[in-house]
C-alpha cells in the first residue's frame, strides 16, 4: 500500500479521488488557547476556535503532531509521501523526519519521502494534487520524489492579511510590522520565501491596491496562467474580488476555492485571503 500524507497546514479537507492502491491521511496540528486544545481535523468548528482566540487575553499558539503520530501512519504502508507545512511556522516537518528515522530503523525496506512545503494552505493543496497525478501515472518512488522536488520550486504562495497579530505574537513577523499594520489600518501583502519564512512584499489601504500588489508579485514570479487555489478566512467577498482581478488579466484560468482550515485560519486571521499558484 502507498500513502499520501499531509498535515493540517493544507486546506484540503479530503481527496475525492486517489489512484488504486493509494490511501491518504491528514495529520492534524493543534491550536492552543489557554488550557483548551483545538484539534485541526474535519470536526473543528473554525469560527468558534477563532472566537476563542480573539477573546483570550493571554498568549495563544499551535502544536505540531508528535513523531509517534507520524510513525503510526508510516508503519502500515510500503511507500509514504508526506507534505508538511513550512518548518518556520511549525515543528511538523522535524517531527515527521524523526518519525521516519524511527520507522526505518524498525523497517529499513520502507520508502518514506518527506517534503517541507516551505509554505502552507493553497500551495500545499497543489503539491498534494501533483502527488496524486504522479502516482496515477505509476511512476517509481525515486521518480516521484524527483518530480515533486522540481514542482515545489514552481509553486508559490502569496496572501493578503487584515491582521497579523498572531504572526507577531508567535515570532513569525516583526513587532514593528505588526504595529504599522494595526495603527495605520493597512492590509499586509506577504509571501513565503524559498526558505519558508514569511516575507512582507507591501502594505496597502484598500482592497484594490492590495490586489494589485498581490498580482504584481505573481507576475514577478513568472505566473503565466497556471492552476490557482484561493482560500479565505471568513472573507468570501474578498476572495471573489481577488478572483475577479485575476480573471480579468488571465481569463480562463483554473481556480479552486476553499476555506482555510484551523492552522491557516489562526495565522491568516479573519479577513485573510491566501493564493497558492503554479508559477509557470
Amino acid at each position: 500500500m502507498k500513502k499520501i500524507l499531509f498535515d493540517s497546514g493544507c486546506d484540503l479537507m479530503g481527496l475525492q479521488y486517489v489512484p488504486e492502491g493509494v490511501v491518504f491521511s491528514k495529520v492534524p496540528l493543534k491550536i492552543i488557547v489557554g488550557d483548551k486544545e483545538f484539534v485541526d481535523d474535519a470536526t473543528l468548528d473554525t469560527e468558534k476556535m477563532m472566537d476563542e482566540v480573539y477573546a483570550y487575553p493571554g498568549k495563544t499558539g499551535t502544536a505540531c503532531p508528535s513523531p509517534e503520530q507520524w510513525a503510526t501512519e508510516f508503519r502500515d504502508a510500503e511507500e509514504c509521501y508526506v507534505i508538511t507545512v513550512t518548518g518556520t511556522l511549525s515543528g511538523s516537518h522535524n517531527s515527521a523526519e524523526l518519525a521516519k528515522r524511527m520507522v526505518l530503523e524498525e523497517h529499513p525496506e520502507k520508502k518514506i519521502y518527506i517534503l517541507d512545503s516551505c509554505s502552507a494552505s493553497g500551495k500545499m493543496v497543489l503539491l498534494v494534487y501533483k502527488l496524486v497525478e504522479l502516482l496515477e501515472k505509476g511512476l517509481e518512488f525515486e521518480e516521484v520524489c524527483r518530480e515533486m522536488d522540481a514542482y515545489a520550486k514552481d509553486t508559490q504562495l502569496v496572501f493578503l492579511l487584515y491582521s497579523i497579530e498572531n504572526l507577531v505574537k508567535n515570532g513569525r513577523v516583526s513587532k514593528m510590522a505588526g504595529m504599522a499594520a494595526n495603527v495605520l489600518g493597512l492590509h499586509v501583502i506577504a509571501k513565503t520565501n524559498e526558505g519558508g519564512s514569511i516575507e512582507s512584499i507591501g502594505k496597502a489601504r484598500g482592497k484594490k491596491k492590495g490586489a494589485k500588489i498581490l498580482l504584481d508579485e505573481m507576475e514577478r514570479q513568472s505566473y503565466k496562467g497556471g492552476k490557482i487555489i484561493l482560500s479565505h478566512c471568513g472573507n468570501e467577498e474578498g476572495l471573489q474580488f481577488i478572483k475577479e482581478c485575476i480573471l480579468e488579466i488571465y481569463p480562463g484560468v483554473e481556480i479552486e476555492e476553499m476555506k482555510t482550515g484551523g492552522i491557516c485560519s489562526y495565522y491568516a486571521e479573519r479577513g485573510g485571503v491566501v493564493v497558492g499558484y503554479e508559477c509557470r
